[in-house]
């Protein structure tokens, strides 16, 4: 009896693990039904090499056109090379001479907003930097290259701003030495007159207040005298008498 309940117990315990296993299997492949038949296997295993030849064709058109575009883009490459050779070479120049213009000219327009960023006043007294840089400026313009489209946009923006800037500075002043009234008819009201000085005698107060140092009375100036002569433009205020009218009457 006792034998009996252990073969017995022996069987439910092999019954239980059968079970575990089949359900075991069916987690594994959710995708299949338990009456999965070979008749059904083999017809999906087929529709999955299917697929896999269809993809691998798909791959190596790819893989084709791929390798097309490549040699096509080198080819085109290849031919830019040799269009921008025969440019460099009408141009009088070759690859380094062309890398060497756009680097002069990439150093020229950082130094034209350089100076730009300054006062009037700062740019007469950098006239040296200003100076080079018009020289600078010519001979970018000078080149054969500035007739690349892009060169000759940027040396004409450039070339323009400059000379923007170059109006809008204050020029440095000037030093006029008085002369004799027999020879020269120096006074300030003929000084003011003159066109390289303000062309307008009625500036002469200007001279007269930019040296009150040195002229007591504008009526009185002497042969030698070192006149500043300051080259801005002449305002209504520049002209006004005030201290002259209130001592001569």
């Amino acid at each position: 009896m006792k034998m009996k309940k252990i073969s017995i117990m022996l069987t439910a315990l092999i019954v239980l693990a059968l079970a575990g296993t089949g359900l075991a299997q069916n987690k594994y492949n959710p995708n299949y039904p338990e009456d999965f038949t070979k008749d059904q296997a083999d017809s999906t295993i087929a529709s999955r090499n299917a697929e896999i030849s269809s993809l691998h064709q798909q791959i190596q058109s790819t893989n084709d056109a791929t390798a097309k575009a490549n040699t096509e883009l080198q080819q085109r490459m290849a031919d830019n090379d040799r269009c921008k050779n025969d440019l460099y070479a009408l141009c009088g120049t070759d690859r380094n001479g062309y890398n060497a213009y756009r680097e002069h000219l990439s150093r020229s327009e950082a130094e034209l907003n350089q100076l730009r960023a300054m006062s009037p006043e700062q740019q007469s007294q950098n006239k040296a930097r200003v100076d080079a840089l018009e020289n600078d400026i010519r001979t970018l313009r000078g080149d054969k290259l500035v007739l690349i489209p892009d060169h000759h946009s940027r040396v004409m923006a450039m070339s323009n701003s400059y000379m923007q800037m170059k109006h809008g500075m204050v020029p440095p002043n000037t030093i006029y030495t008085v002369g004799t009234w027999r020879k020269d008819r120096d006074c300030l009201w003929n000084i003011a007159k003159k066109p390289e000085i303000y062309n307008d005698p009625f500036a002469w107060p200007k001279i007269w207040h930019a040296n009150s140092d040195q002229i007591k009375n504008p009526d009185l100036i002497y042969p030698g005298q070192q006149l500043s002569i300051l080259k801005t433009a002449v305002t209504e205020e520049d002209k006004d008498m005030t201290g002259y009218r209130h001592r001569k009457h």
